[in-house]
């Protein structure tokens, strides 16, 4: 949703432009709504792109009669979200709560496109990027357990590190320096079987790589810093990565959808979401490759319910005190005491002067958003698997739900941060057949 006009108008030309815009925003929606409400079938192909939405789900009616929401709200609220859903044909599942409370659920499309499978609640998707707030937090509660500080060399959990100089702190917050594993695997691995992280390690020590720049001079994103945390998180623990964060954050949590996608010990996964690229019309499915080997940076799947669990766990202090959250949610700072917008695993953005947690995801047709707006504990939650960019639409959401409020943020002219998906490196594969 896009605001440019900065014309004053009188009340009364207002009052009768937010009728007509009512009555419009009313007829635009309200066939759409009443089809998604009664049917599960597919709906309608538009360009070639078949939309087949599940019903509103019941968590959702709790959450609409809310004291929060008067019924009219609710109602518009639904009838916008769900026609930008449509309109941009997403293919996913989207979560949003509001005040801890669930206001919108909802399911679009297919998890698997070759069997027709529909989405549901219930389908677990990778999360890409996201993956990176699990590893941030497993680092965080060794800290806790007095196993490990953030400010500790790489090298004293690592002795064959083949860096000296670089902290944990320093590939939490992706001022590192390291270069990038992926390019690494792509250039030297010629092994039958799929790398671990154990294997990125040596790949590093046999065909050495200077750093990008020196630890702590600037940002610059880097996976390869959480795969090395994730090997820090293992040797530290005495656990697999999938392990640890199995047993001291899924499951107490309750977080049973969620697990660790370890290539290395494949276990049978139903009502899981496929990754898919778009080509002549199709969508064509993205195989696992040797870059899903290593995890930290990638690799673990969950559901909107089974985040919207992680959201309010960390709204309450779970797993963490207070104090640890507060730090990874800190920015960083670099070594000319300049700030930088990422804590320890989580991006920092300011939305209409609101503060936001968050992190974006990409990764072989995943594309995932966890958006945490911690001043009126607003979250959403966005999970889809067909290469889309979901960018727009998380804009568009922000923009449904602080309508009122943005309408007063742009009369004092002042300029809305847009959403920055696109922050991750993606090899690409699979663009062209």
């Amino acid at each position: 949703m896009k605001y440019k006009s900065q014309i004053i108008l009188s009340d009364d030309i207002k009052i009768q432009i937010s009728a007509i815009l009512g009555v419009l925003r009313q007829y635009r929606y309200i066939l759409v709504f009443f089809l998604l409400l009664f049917s599960g079938n597919p709906l309608t192909k538009k360009n070639g792109y078949l939309f087949s939405p599940s019903p509103i789900h019941s968590s959702s009616h709790a959450g609409f009669f809310s004291t929060f929401y008067s019924e009219e709200e609710i109602e518009f609220l639904d009838h916008q979200i769900t026609g930008l859903l449509v309109e941009n044909n997403f293919n996913g599942n989207v979560l949003i709560s509001r005040f801890g409370m669930l206001i919108y659920e909802r399911s679009f499309g297919f998890a698997c496109f070759r069997s027709a499978q529909p989405m549901n609640p219930e389908t677990s998707f990778q999360l890409a990027s996201i993956s990176k707030t699990f590893t941030g937090t497993a680092i965080l509660l060794l800290q806790q357990k007095g196993l490990l500080n953030i400010d500790d060399k790489v090298q004293k959990h690592i002795p064959e590190f083949p860096y000296d100089n670089i902290t944990i702190r320093h590939m939490l917050n992706h001022t590192s320096g390291l270069q990038n594993y992926m390019w690494m695997i792509e250039r030297h691995w010629r092994r039958a079987y799929k790398p671990n992280n154990e294997d990125v390690l040596q790949l590093f020590l046999t065909h050495r790589r200077p750093l990008n720049f020196p630890p702590g001079q600037r940002f610059e994103y880097s996976n390869t810093g959480y795969v090395f945390l994730a090997l820090i998180i293992e040797r530290v623990s005495g656990q697999s990565f999938a392990g640890f964060i199995h047993d001291h954050i899924f499951e107490p949590l309750e977080m049973n959808r969620s697990f660790v996608y370890d290539l290395h010990n494949p276990v049978e996964i139903e009502n899981r979401a496929f990754g898919y690229r778009q080509w002549r019309g199709q969508h064509i499915i993205i195989p696992d490759d040797k870059l899903d080997g290593p995890l930290g940076d990638k690799g673990i799947f969950s559901t909107v319910g089974d985040l919207h669990k992680w959201d309010q766990a960390i709204h309450r202090s779970a797993l963490l005190p207070s104090d640890l959250w507060k730090l990874a949610f800190e920015q960083g700072r670099l070594n000319n005491d300049s700030l930088i917008n990422y804590g320890l695993g989580w991006r920092l953005q300011d939305y209409l002067d609101k503060k936001i947690v968050h992190h974006p995801g990409r990764w072989h047709g995943f594309r995932t958003s966890f958006k945490r707006f911690v001043d009126d504990h607003t979250t959403l939650i966005l999970l889809s698997n067909n290469n889309r960019n979901i960018a727009d639409i998380i804009e568009g959401i922000q923009d449904i739900l602080y309508y009122d409020e943005k309408e007063i943020w742009i009369a004092n002219r002042q300029e809305v941060k847009p959403e920055n998906e696109m922050d991750e490196f993606d090899t690409g594969k699979g663009i062209e057949p």
